[in-house]
């Protein structure tokens, strides 16, 4: 165990390194009145930890944060070019105007101006909510297709035990990324994936190739007690999981790319079984009919209908 982990299971460590959430606020922010600076701290701050105060809020992902806080500080910029010094003299107006045309970027922006100033008003920062009623652009999904077998088959074959683990993972079980690196020794027992509450029999070419990290997790890191299935050499002494990228960051392969591969060929397989890809995958009805709607373009014959399931009370 590293010294810093045993600091900070006495509690004892005072990590003042900055994040990069807040670096990344610094920059974007930079030139901003001090008002709209202000504001935007309080946001930020109740986006990462969420508010206990009416209304309450939920934390967001610091990714989520991210995502908003870069469509935010553009039309923040261009607010306080045109003289606005606070967000208390925006108006509905005024975000009409700012808004892209068309796109992703649009809808980004949308929510993340809602965001914002919904928590300004909660906070009475604000006098009243210029976003309040503001209609979201409809997103068009795009279509699931499926990757290239070959590209697939060589990730899976990678001579790094790890990425050709963490491949077949999603290749065959669709794992996210975030648990995958998530995974601890102890979510795998008797041939079985214990996650979220779901039992996984683990698929044969999982389990070799689980056999071979394992064995090589053993002769490269013998002394680490992480419990963390992937661990690498900077993680290995201490107890915290690899980064996100980890086993990503050699290959061509994508993770979200690889698992929704996965899910369109058991729903092609199932011939639009969508309740069955529900239940294998954890996935919800909305997002199991996405991939289904890719049946109209293959065939002609008519999909099963959809089981549907009344909400208990």
């Amino acid at each position: 165990m590293s010294a810093l982990d045993i600091l900070d299971a006495a509690g004892l460590l005072i990590d003042d390194r900055p994040d990069t959430i807040t670096s990344y606020f610094a920059r974007k922010t930079a030139g901003l009145p001090e008002a709209m600076t202000s504001q935007l701290t309080v946001w930020l701050d109740v986006m990462l930890n969420g508010s206990q105060q009416a209304p309450r809020r939920r934390s967001r992902d610091p990714q989520t944060a991210r995502l908003h806080l870069l469509a935010i500080a553009t039309i923040a910029h261009a607010w306080a070019a045109a003289g606005h010094r606070s967000f208390a003299e925006i108006t509905t107006k005024h975000i009409r105007a700012a808004l892209p045309e068309r796109g992703p970027g649009r809808t980004v922006a949308e929510t993340g101006l809602r965001s914002l100033f919904s928590v300004l008003k909660a906070r009475k920062l604000i006098f009243t909510d210029p976003a309040r009623g503001l209609r979201l652009t409809p997103v068009n999904h795009t279509v699931p297709l499926p990757l290239n077998t070959a590209a697939i088959r060589a990730a899976l074959d990678s001579p790094d035990p790890a990425v050709a683990l963490g491949v077949a993972l999603v290749c065959f079980h669709a794992l996210t990324s975030q648990q995958i690196v998530g995974l601890t020794l102890t979510d795998i027992v008797d041939g079985k994936l214990n996650l979220a509450g779901r039992s996984i029999p683990i698929a044969e070419p999982v389990r070799v190739r689980l056999t071979a990290y394992l064995d090589h997790r053993q002769r490269t890191w013998p002394a680490s007690i992480n419990p963390h299935l992937f661990i690498s050499r900077r993680s290995a002494p201490r107890l915290r999981p690899v980064g996100r990228q980890f086993l990503w960051q050699y290959i061509d392969i994508k993770p979200q790319a690889l698992r929704e591969d996965r899910i369109l060929q058991e729903i092609h397989a199932t011939g639009g079984d969508v309740r069955r890809i529900c239940d294998l995958f954890g996935i919800n009805i909305q997002t199991a009919e996405r991939y289904a709607s890719t049946l109209a373009n293959t065939t002609d014959s008519p999909r099963p209908p959809v089981p549907r399931t009344r909400n208990r009370t």
